[in-house]
């Protein structure tokens, strides 16, 4: 505002509208008078305006945005942080399915393709016995409280002709210890059985949803890591129970197990409605393809934001004997469809609420604008479970939250 370009009397309310940290804000001010900067200020100033308006607030700062769901930081630079004990690791898968340009979204989404980022690990040649062994050498590199899987069962309601996953809790994997490997000079012969506890949500009735009976599958959730500094990789072994026994379950599998196959990204914030991500090299050349970097910065807006992703969160809970009594049950793998709804850049935003910011996009100072992170807002929550797959295969939209 430049005192010489309006005509204010002193006394009047005016409105300040600024943004700090991403976030707009307004206050309400007095109108004081009219002053004129001394030759000592005028140096450093920008531009350089001799007279101006001096205001006093008369109201306090109000946070202005449309956002329906509290933010949570989940960087440690974040000025909101979420309690220490919950973090989340985040993949993200690209998908077959492009949203429409106009008109409204379907109501759920059957036929879709996830397709996996290049660093997928091939376990298929492996033998079931050789899995199992994988398994646990890979649990074992675990700290002793994390040495788990998260059991999960595909149960087909009778009403509904609906199968959904019903997640059981974690139980401790058994059969670690190798203290008969070094005692006997015999080594032990590799096996496709093994054994877990009984997961906390086990129910005593065999027909119950929540019950357990020889023959029925189930599909376990492991991670791993190397050391603090590495990163960790999640699977899914599907396995059979072959016995229930007073407080252990005897399992068998085939030798079906996935790797997480997404695209580890940094998740900076994140809400009921969706999360803020930061962007790399690697996302750009796996959603945009080889040669992206020709594109021009408008088609790639437009191909990212036309894109369905699956993201698949994985809670890291730390909580120690002072405050186990509030951990959360939640399961080790949470899904859902989502779409990129800002683009943001070195330059300011690049695209919102549908709409791509033409004067952003163009070169400043000989540059053009690099994108930073993207905004994702949750579409599409899980539905229905296939049994033959072992994956999710209808996807629900979500309504708007009240």
């Amino acid at each position: 505002m430049r005192a010489e370009d309006n005509h204010m009397a002193k006394g009047d309310i005016i409105n300040l509208w600024f943004l700090f940290r991403g976030v707009p804000h307004s206050m309400d001010c007095r109108l004081m008078g009219r002053i004129r900067f001394p030759d000592s200020l005028m140096d450093e100033l920008a531009p350089r305006i001799p007279a101006g308006y001096m205001l006093r607030p008369v109201s306090n700062i109000r946070k202005i945005e449309n956002r329906q769901n509290l933010r949570y930081s989940h960087k440690a630079t974040g000025d909101r942080r979420v309690y220490t004990q919950v973090f989340f690791d985040l993949f993200v898968t690209k998908t077959d399915v492009i949203f429409p340009e106009t008109g409204s979204l379907p109501p759920y989404i059957t036929e879709i393709h996830p397709i996996p980022y290049g660093n997928k690990t091939d376990l298929s040649k492996q033998s079931p016995e050789e899995i199992v062994t994988f398994m646990k050498n890979a649990i074992r590199l675990n700290t002793r409280e994390n040495r788990v899987v998260y059991v999960s069962k595909p149960h087909m309601d009778d009403r509904s002709n609906k199968v959904s996953l019903l997640e059981m809790g974690k139980s401790d994997m058994l059969g670690l210890e190798l203290k008969s490997a070094r005692q006997t000079s015999k080594p032990i012969p590799e096996t496709r059985n093994f054994y877990i506890r009984k997961p906390p949500k086990l129910s005593g009735d065999p027909k119950s949803a929540l019950g357990l009976k020889e023959s029925d599958v189930l599909v376990l959730n492991f991670h791993t890591s190397v050391s603090n500094e590495a990163a960790i990789e999640y699977y899914d072994l599907i396995s059979q129970v072959t016995r229930v026994g007073t407080e252990n379950l005897t399992m068998r599998t085939n030798g079906d197990i996935r790797k997480e196959t997404g695209l580890a990204i940094d998740m900076l914030d994140f809400s009921m409605g969706g999360i803020k991500m930061g962007c790399s090299n690697a996302l750009l050349a796996y959603i945009l393809g080889e040669g992206h970097e020709s594109m021009s910065l408008e088609e790639k807006v437009k191909v990212l934001e036309s894109v369905c992703y699956l993201l698949n969160f994985y809670p890291k809970l730390r909580f120690n004997r002072e405050t186990e009594i509030y951990e959360p049950e939640i399961p080790m793998k949470i899904q859902i469809l989502s779409k990129i709804v800002r683009v943001d850049s070195t330059q300011g935003i690049l695209f919102e609420n549908g709409e791509i910011k033409k004067e952003n996009i163009q070169i400043h100072d000989g540059e053009f604008p690099e994108i930073t992170g993207f905004g994702i807002k949750f579409y599409y929550d899980t539905a229905e479970y296939s049994r033959d797959s072992y994956s999710y295969d209808r996807f629900d939209l979500i309504h708007n939250f009240k």
